[in-house]
């Protein structure tokens, strides 16, 4: 249970024999018999306390729902109190028949009147809430007394919470010594919106559950990430409506394998705890704005997946090692990345002979599982060369330089590539020459050879066609692009033109004449 304490002080709601509170409202009495009556007094012994949402307070009792039926089920008498401040002084009365058989139905912090005609729908009553931690009015509980015999010495409800408590610790006593993780958030995840009052609650639907359930964070998860003498943190509270799933895993003895199976449908009606931690460790690390993730299941035992009402849960988790590897929860890795050791380039010099000359630098990094860090690119002399965030080295002036590539993991992994870049003198030169003599028949090839290798070419195709259609001539381009071959039909003249783009920029005319 919550508390042992409470449920003599808190699980209680005494029906006792007393006089009528004048600041009190009365119970509506809709049956009465014409026979010997007992007055029956209600009192709540019950603290309040102001305690807003986020710790909620297990005490508080802010209004009350009460039904009373006879043994027929028949409703007797009902009444809602509300503004509850203190114990003292509220006592609500109704007449019943001494020795009569009664059934008694409380329910609490519903912040609303019921509307129960018969005990068939108090029993099937659901409750929902609004938010996963609105608590600020207190908890829901519901209690009942069935068939109970009346004799006018009192009677005892046992009130109990619909909510399940959930405390968390934090053992880092068995991490190895390199392992750092901060505890970021931890969340009820598969969270009940709504609990039957009276019936033992269970989730079939996925969309009665909550988006996000309740949630510590950012500072509420301070006292997660401090850790006393025996490395063991201290701790924080959840809370959650009660969802009967049962045993799911049915002879699962061994308590490090409460993990349900991927493909099943039961995952997702199982409630479960979410932790999302920054990670630390020589070898790995919680990528930017990313988490490790664990995700556990509570319950009673190895194959139980319960989470039962007014019981309190004490869970204690202890990854080991690393933190990564574990059998007794899903963790959830994606967010984490490996740390880079070596790094080689796939140059380890380069020499460029015009500016604007490119060569693309390839990083090899092991371990393998580092090839996603992210990588950052520099030159130490960007007139000299620059390069981009994929490696691509661009020459821009004449001189000596090094580029330089390293692993933004934090790991101070780098390499680097130096460069020289010697300008050569640019040209533009035609063979065999710009004027061309040649006869009928004749098979003539006009090539331009040109510095840097990669400037732009063109050869004017429209003076070719032009030719071509005067009947002068054939013409095929090689496949560098380079070379024109004229296949010589007719007496007559022709051009050829052709030209380089930046950073030439020149243009030649080639005069063709056949005899």
């Amino acid at each position: 249970m919550i508390s042992s304490h409470m449920s003599a002080v808190f699980l209680i709601c005494c029906l006792t024999v007393m006089s009528l509170c004048a600041s009190c409202s009365e119970m509506e009495t809709l049956h009465r018999y014409d026979v010997e009556m007992s007055r029956i007094g209600i009192s709540l012994g019950l603290p309040v306390s102001e305690t807003r949402a986020i710790d909620p307070d297990e005490m508080r009792i802010s209004d009350i729902n009460i039904f009373i039926f006879n043994e027929y089920g028949i409703l007797e008498g009902k009444t809602y109190i509300t503004g509850i401040k203190s114990v003292a002084g509220n006592v609500w009365e109704i007449d019943l028949v001494k020795n009569g058989t009664y059934s008694v139905y409380a329910c609490a912090n519903f912040g609303y009147s019921l509307n129960i005609d018969n005990i068939d729908d108090i029993r099937n009553i659901r409750y929902y809430l609004a938010y996963p931690d609105d608590y600020s009015i207190g908890m829901p509980m519901s209690g009942t007394l069935e068939n109970t015999v009346v004799t006018g010495s009192g009677l005892v409800i046992p009130l109990e919470r619909l909510m399940a408590k959930i405390k968390i610790k934090v053992d880092r006593s068995k991490l190895d010594p390199d392992v750092e993780f901060k505890i970021r958030s931890i969340q009820v995840e598969g969270c009940p919106r709504s609990v039957y009052p009276f019936r033992r609650n269970h989730i079939s639907d996925p969309f009665d559950f909550f988006p996000s359930g309740f949630l510590r964070k950012d500072y509420e998860t301070d006292i997660l990430n401090t850790t006393y003498g025996d490395s063991v943190s201290g701790e924080v509270c959840l809370y959650m409506l009660e969802n009967m799933q049962g045993d799911l895993l049915p002879g699962n003895k061994d308590e490090t394998q409460k993990v349900l199976p991927e493909n099943g449908g039961q995952r997702e009606l199982c409630s479960y705890i979410e932790i999302k931690s920054e990670y630390l460790s020589d070898t790995h690390y919680s990528e930017a704005g990313k988490y490790l993730v664990y995700r556990f299941y509570p319950g009673n035992d190895p194959g139980n997946f319960d989470v039962r009402r007014n019981t309190e849960y004490n869970i204690r988790i202890t990854p080991k090692n690393s933190g990564l590897n574990g059998t007794e929860w899903r963790i959830d890795k994606s967010g984490i990345g490996t740390f880079a050791k070596t790094m080689e380039l796939s140059y380890s010099s380069l020499s460029f002979s015009y500016i604007g000359e490119k060569t693309v630098i390839r990083p090899y990094i092991t371990p393998g599982n580092a090839d996603n860090t992210r990588l950052y690119w520099d030159s130490t002399d960007k007139t000299v060369a620059t390069v981009s965030g994929d490696g691509e080295v661009t020459a821009t002036g004449e001189g000596k330089c090094s580029v330089v590539c390293y692993a933004a993991d934090g790991s101070g992994c780098s390499a680097e590539c130096s460069v020289t870049v010697t300008e050569a003198p640019y040209y533009m030169k035609i063979f065999p020459g710009n004027f061309i003599r040649c006869r009928k028949g004749d098979i003539i090839q006009v090539e331009c050879d040109y510095f840097p290798p990669d400037t732009p070419f063109d050869i004017g195709l429209e003076e070719l066609e032009y030719d071509k259609e005067r009947g002068i001539y054939e013409y095929g381009i090689s496949e560098d692009g380079k070379t024109v071959t004229l296949y010589t039909k007719e007496r007559g003249s022709g051009l050829l033109y052709m030209e380089t783009g930046y950073p030439l920029n020149q243009a030649e005319m080639i005069l063709v004449v056949i005899d």
